[in-house]
């Protein structure tokens, strides 16, 4: 037996122990797990080389948690790679994540691996695993798994090729137009103690590559053909039927839109006494009216609400630059509106926690609620630190609007209904956590691609809604937490999705689609979420296209988000644990723990995992003085 063979003996031998050791002999049987084929590409000094791996996938009752076990480390993105295949798995399975752990155990016999490429591949066996759908033998698959089920393109396609068809493979299946692609061939030479290296860029017909080598190369579009593919199993897409907008949800919104636009107009009408050299901009704001009057009477409520809401903002902006400009005392005039503003967030806060004293009703309102008073104090903390008086009244007429909004957000609170506290911190953790580890995914493999440019201002959001829900999970606002985790996972998956990506249009047409049938899924199980028929609308008001791709996306979240805490919390804790799909038992569930692996004040996993990693470092050591 060769040195690498032996050493790669010991290697699984002892992940298989500490398999045993980290749990009850009578609770594991990997024999339930998954194994399937990943192909990997990297670079040597001789060019790229491919190779074969394994990985090996189990799915059980769990946490929440997503575990990655590879020797040596990969690279950051294989773990976040894992956590997306753990929510896309989640997502077309109809399990709940955050009851479920997911386990990947992955045989490394390459110097480095990359995750991204090895994602469709994780997703592939993860759903096998839930569905107990055995896999074809000789098909091997390489892509990126996006969030919202298509896979990505990946590189090193002809050489993961050349591997999976010097194993055996008699099907390789690859992202969709990437039958053909481009790659930079190396010739080196040695002469004397000088290495010259050429390089030449070739195109690279992938189809017949792989026909000289006796397999078939084809194409998948999404993760329902991959699965399809592997296993023989069709998965079937619901095409929705019912629309949008219910009428529960036009008598809900009907009124405040009338209300905001009212109260829009009065201010309009009070403004006409400003300098004339705001003329022009109240001009705007009457055309603006005129169109959120026009968004109503087509019974497109958000729509309506959302321009009268920026119509109030800039008339305050208006007004109080105004006043400020005739005052004989400007600082005392800026101190003065700081604390009146102060004061209507401070009682927007209150009012919010008046309503919650009778319990979390309505999840969707509530987190709404309690990320506009995040969202105020933020704007407030803008206005205290900005460098101009213009920059200061600016962001004090927006914390004064966001503040304003948590009132009407409340008295959209439509079901009686009340969830747990306990339930939403639980939930509202691993959201944070799972969302931290999407966005840092995201930063690290659009980085290394260099596909900055036109996803730096996704990340940049998605960076800025993480901050507002750790935020928000600190001071209790479980629901905000929920929701605004959601909206950063989101943020950074759109990112991911839309690199390289050139049909726009399509995406748009499936992410609106994806959301028309959760919205119609969460009906179905009697709930009406607000939330996400809102986000829908907005979407449907924007011009931007990756906006509008998240904000489907958001609302097709929005809505299975609300059904599962509705759901859950309506469990008895033996009930919530269970799954439309009968899922092996790795060990015993561990009691309360949160999946927030940083911050003051959460709570960390216990003893037990804290012994497992002991164990891992014990036998690592142990693998190391064998080699030497």
């Amino acid at each position: 037996m060769s040195a690498v063979n032996f050493g790669c003996t010991r290697i699984f031998t002892a992940l298989f122990l500490i398999l045993i050791l980290a749990a009850p002999v009578s609770a594991i049987n990997l024999e339930e797990a998954v194994t399937i084929p990943l192909v990997a590409a990297y670079a040597s000094f001789e060019g790229e080389t491919g190779v074969l791996l394994n990985a090996t996938v189990l799915v059980t009752e769990g946490n929440g948690y997503v575990f990655v076990d590879t020797q040596p480390y990969t690279e950051v993105d294989m773990q976040g790679s894992a956590r997306m295949a753990a929510l896309v798995a989640s997502d077309v399975t109809g399990i709940d994540p955050s009851k479920h752990d997911f386990y990947f155990i992955i045989e490394v016999t390459s110097p480095i691996i990359a995750g991204p490429s090895a994602g469709a591949a994780l997703t592939v066996a993860a759903i096998a695993d839930i569905k107990e759908l055995p896999l074809k033998e000789g098909v091997v698959i390489t892509g990126m798994i996006n969030p919202d089920g298509s896979i990505g393109p990946v590189g090193g396609i002809p050489y993961k090729l050349d591997a999976a068809a010097q194993h055996g493979a008699t099907l390789f299946i690859v992202p969709e137009g990437q039958t053909n692609v481009f790659v930079t061939e190396s010739k080196v030479d040695h002469e004397g103690a000088f290495v010259t290296i050429e390089e030449e860029t070739i195109e690279v017909d992938v189809v017949k590559r792989g026909r000289a080598q006796g397999v078939e190369v084809v194409e998948a579009v999404n993760i329902e053909e991959a699965v399809e593919l592997l296993t023989g199993y069709v998965i079937e897409v619901p095409e929705p039927t019912k629309g949008v907008w219910s009428a529960e949800y036009l008598d809900t919104l009907r009124p405040l839109s009338r209300e905001v636009l009212n109260e829009a107009n009065l201010m309009y009408l009070g403004a006409q006494n400003v300098s004339p050299r705001f003329n022009s901009t109240l001009e705007l704001q009457r055309e603006m009216l005129d169109n959120g009057q026009e968004e109503y009477d087509k019974e497109q409520y958000y729509a309506a609400t959302n321009i009268g809401l920026m119509v109030l903002k800039n008339l305050k902006f208006i007004q109080w630059w105004d006043e400020y400009e005739r005052s004989d005392n400007n600082e005392s005039y800026l101190n003065d509106l700081f604390m009146n503003v102060s004061g209507e967030i401070n009682e927007s806060r209150l009012e919010l926690e008046r309503f919650k004293q009778e319990g979390i009703m309505d999840v969707d309102s509530i987190g709404a609620a309690e990320i506009r008073v995040v969202m105020a104090e933020q704007f407030l903390d803008d206005a205290r630190s900005s460098e101009s008086d213009v920059g200061c009244i600016e962001s004090l007429a927006w914390a004064s609007i966001r503040a304003d909004t948590v009132h009407w957000w409340l008295s959209l609170v439509n079901t009686e209904h009340i969830t747990s506290d306990a339930a939403l911190k639980e939930r509202a953790g691993w959201y944070v956590g799972t969302a931290s580890s999407v966005v840092t995914y995201a930063q690290t493999i659009i980085t290394e691609s260099q596909s900055l440019h036109g996803l730096l201002g996704l990340l940049n959001e998605a960076d800025d809604s993480l901050e507002r829900a750790r935020i928000e999970y600190d001071r209790g606002y479980y629901s905000g937490a929920i929701f605004d985790s959601s909206l950063a996972i989101v943020q950074a998956s759109t990112a991911i999705s839309l690199m390289g990506y050139a049909d726009i249009d399509t995406k748009i047409e499936r992410s609106a689609n994806a959301a028309i049938i959760a919205i119609e899924e969460a009906r179905d199980a009697g709930i009406e979420p607000i939330l996400a028929v809102s986000a829908y609308e907005f979407a449907d008001s924007l011009e931007s296209p990756s906006q509008q791709i998240v904000e489907y996306n958001y609302a097709r979240v929005l809505a299975k988000t609300t059904v599962q805490l509705t759901m859950y919390s309506n469990m008895s804790s033996e009930v919530a644990a269970g799954t439309p799909i009968p899922l092996k038992t790795i060990c015993p569930t561990p009691t309360s723990t949160s999946q927030l692996p940083f911050g003051d004040g959460l709570e960390v996993p216990g003893f037990s995992i804290i012994a497992g990693l002991l164990l891992v470092f014990a036998v690592a050591v142990l693998l190391r003085r064998s080699v030497l």
